[in-house]
């Protein structure tokens, strides 16, 4: 790790660290809050629903007169029916343990005259949770009152005046999953939230898996800036201020790096153009494309025909040895001597270029520059020639890649030759840059939003020989222009 990318590691273990904290203490406190609602308040809920209920029992007994089983038995089921969603069951019970009404289906006994700490004088209250037929149930006890007249006493005597006030027990059992209810948008809120803070926990887990990776994607991305510059930094100027030719080109990676190369430089009086196309894309084929620029600045190629058919096969050797079988390279390359007014090359296998001329009919004619030998890298003991061809003032030669004339649109359209040859007659007395930025622009057009698929390289440039004579050559320029 670098000690650039180190304070960032830090930081963003950090961050993690606090998202993980502040993650699990969400879950905690939503988690907590959930079973406090589920357990406390909807207990708390029922309890309140069994005391209003009691009270409801209580005041119509005591309206009622009800002192026994026939006049208790309506209250009590009238009471039960009017909430069966809530209510389980409601059941009276004497002191003795006799049940003297009941509605619903009761499951086991709160009361008894056993039960210690509890009895229907003392005025307390009882509850438990316990398992019904319908779900589970908070099952409460609570001391009611019955009004019976005074029984008489004896044989002769006087019957009591007033009533007499009975001591009972009321049972009421509710449904916690009917008082659950209430609380079920809160419910839901909690849910949400839980499942928010699980979320948080796994996103910031793999954050902090993922991190490293993402690290080493950083450090190759800038690694492979780095090699861009570097890439740059090996082709000459795109629009070169340079007596000998005029001479403008474009290299366009589809990646960060690409495989497409040029070169233009003087030697023994002579300017060599060179183009070419590695197989694939991205690093592989930039480093490839590095080996074929550094062996063709050091080859003596420009020297003689001869020199140049040997350093053809000699690099193709090279790239048989050094390569993969599946990596190869196209690549035109030649010199031009402006004294003899001659153009020299090979074409190992590349896209032909275009050599365009303007005849006294004002016309245009085209001449593919395609021999030379096959691709570089494939074959060994493959032969190449060099091919001559004879310059005019004002010649015009295009060397592109096959991402310039094979660029697709989004209705997999190519470019194609023929609107190469359109873009250059509509700007054939223009300079080589302004003829290759409209190319370009009329590529740009053409693709809309869809991206190069491949690396785009484009090279133009205006052959006039040095025994032409400057007044001369604008002269004619303004003729074939007119």
């Amino acid at each position: 790790m670098n000690r650039r990318a180190k304070p960032s590691y830090i930081k963003l273990i950090s961050a993690v660290a606090i998202g993980l904290l502040l993650g699990i203490v969400l879950l905690v406190q939503t988690v907590g809050t959930y079973y406090y609602v589920a357990g406390a308040l909807v207990r708390q809920e029922a309890e309140r629903d069994a005391d209003r209920t009691a009270s409801s029992l209580s005041r119509a007994v005591r309206l009622s007169g009800a002192n026994d089983a026939l006049h208790l038995a309506p209250i009590v089921s009238e009471l039960r029916h009017e909430r069966p969603q809530r209510v389980a069951w409601i059941r009276v019970v004497a002191p003795d343990g006799t049940v003297l009404a009941e509605s619903g289906k009761p499951t086991g006994a709160l009361y008894s005259p056993e039960r210690p700490g509890f009895t229907p004088q003392n005025r307390l209250t009882l509850s438990e949770v316990r398992e019904a037929e319908g779900g589970k149930v908070l099952v409460s006890a609570y001391p009611l009152v019955l009004n019976r007249f005074a029984p008489p006493q004896a044989m002769g005597s006087k019957p009591a005046p007033g009533l007499l006030l009975t001591p009972a027990t009321s049972e009421i059992a509710i449904y916690l999953e009917g008082v659950s209810v209430s609380f079920r948008r809160l419910r839901q809120n909690m849910i949400i939230g839980c499942s928010a803070a699980i979320a948080l926990l796994a996103s910031v887990l793999v954050i902090g898996l993922r991190f490293p990776g993402y690290l080493r994607g950083k450090q190759y991305e800038e690694e492979l800036q780095l090699a861009r510059r570097v890439q740059a930094d090996l082709l000459p100027s795109r629009n070169p201020s340079s007596s000998s030719l005029d001479f403008a080109a474009e290299c366009l990676p589809a990646w960060q790096v690409g495989g497409d190369l040029y070169d233009v430089f003087e030697e023994h009086g002579r300017v060599a153009l060179v183009l070419g196309d590695v197989s694939g894309k991205g690093l592989p084929a930039a480093l490839l494309m590095a080996l074929i620029h550094g062996a063709l600045r050091s080859n003596d190629w420009t020297n003689s025909s001869l020199n140049h058919e040997d350093s053809a096969q000699r690099l193709n050797r090279l790239l048989c040895e050094k390569t993969a079988s599946e990596r190869f390279a196209s690549l035109f390359w030649g010199y031009y001597d402006r004294e003899e007014a001659i153009f020299r090359y090979i074409n190992a296998g590349h896209l032909p270029p275009l050599l365009v001329r303007r005849n006294e009919k004002a016309a245009f004619d085209v001449r593919r520059l395609g021999d030379g030998g096959m691709i570089l890298g494939v074959q060994p003991r493959a032969r190449y020639h060099q091919v001559e061809v004879v310059a005019q003032p004002g010649d015009l030669l295009l060397i592109f890649s096959d991402g310039i004339s094979e660029a697709a649109n989004a209705d997999d359209e190519e470019f194609g030759e023929e609107r190469l040859l359109h873009a250059i007659e509509d700007n054939w007395g223009k300079s080589a840059g302004e003829i290759c930025e409209a190319i370009l622009a009329r590529i740009r057009s053409f693709l809309g939003r869809q991206l190069p698929q491949d690396d785009q390289t484009l090279m133009v440039v205006r052959l006039q020989p040095i025994s032409s004579n400057p007044s001369t050559l604008l002269s004619e320029a303004e003729i074939l222009t007119s």
